[in-house]
Parts: C-alpha cells; sequence; structure tokens
C-alpha cells in the first residue's frame, strides 16, 4: 500500500485579499475620524497658549499699567512664536482698547478648515474663524 500524501492546509491568495480588503475598509472608515480628533487636540493647545500670555499681558498691566505687542517681553524668543507643536503661531496686537491675542493655524494643522484662528481680548472675550465654536469649555 502506497503512502497517502497529506492535503496540505494554508492560506489561499482570495483568503488573503479579502482580509486586505477588510483591513482597507476599516482604516478608511476609522482614519478620517482619528485625524479629526488629533486637530482637535492642538485646539486646546492653541486655547492654553493664549490663555497664558493672557494671565503675562494683565500682570503687565498690574505692574507697568500698560499692554505688550512685543512678546519678547514676556520672555518668548521673538514677538511672535510657535506653539510647542508647532501648529499654531501666535501673536498680540495692541488696540484702542488694550489688546488682542492672536493664534494661528500653520503646517499640518491647516487641515483643521473649522478652525484656524483663535482670539483672545483684555477682556476675556473668546472667538474663533471660521467656525466661532472652537474654543473648547
Amino acid at each position: 500500500m502506497a503512502a497517502v500524501k497529506p492535503v496540505s492546509q494554508g492560506f489561499v491568495l482570495i483568503e488573503i485579499m479579502v482580509v486586505v480588503a477588510l483591513i482597507g475598509i476599516i482604516l478608511s472608515v476609522a482614519l478620517p475620524g482619528y485625524q479629526q480628533h488629533v486637530l482637535g487636540s492642538y485646539r486646546r493647545e492653541a486655547c492654553a497658549e493664549l490663555l497664558k500670555v493672557a494671565n503675562m499681558q494683565q500682570l503687565l498691566l498690574a505692574e507697568q499699567y500698560r499692554y505688550s505687542a512685543d512678546l519678547t517681553e514676556f520672555g518668548f524668543a521673538h514677538s511672535s512664536y510657535l506653539t510647542e507643536s508647532g501648529r499654531f503661531r501666535i501673536s498680540a496686537v495692541l488696540t484702542s482698547q488694550g489688546y488682542q491675542l492672536n493664534a494661528m493655524a500653520t503646517g499640518a494643522q491647516q487641515k483643521d478648515s473649522d478652525c484656524q484662528l483663535f482670539q483672545l481680548d483684555q477682556y476675556g472675550v473668546k472667538s474663533s474663524q471660521p467656525a466661532s465654536d472652537c474654543w473648547l469649555p
């Protein structure tokens, strides 16, 4: 009696292609949501930086009775600066009533089309553009 060769059990090319297709579908659904989540997390950084500079402005007002548009007075290297992630440029402008702080999206953060600019003034009024609800509670 001749030895019977065992049947090889393995993956077929079609099975592998089905798995690859399923992974592609899952990624195409999950990735945009994840990217929006990441962009949203950097919004928090912009808000925190503006609040930090606003506190510095209030200290300057208490000590010297003035505001400043030059952020080097607060220890920053330039009159406007990039946040730690490099996704927002923080700047200050003097107005007739006080100051306005701006956080403008740069680099990869420009993909966040809803929240390109955050603003904060000396009264604590928060605004954003183009959408008006970018500041988090």
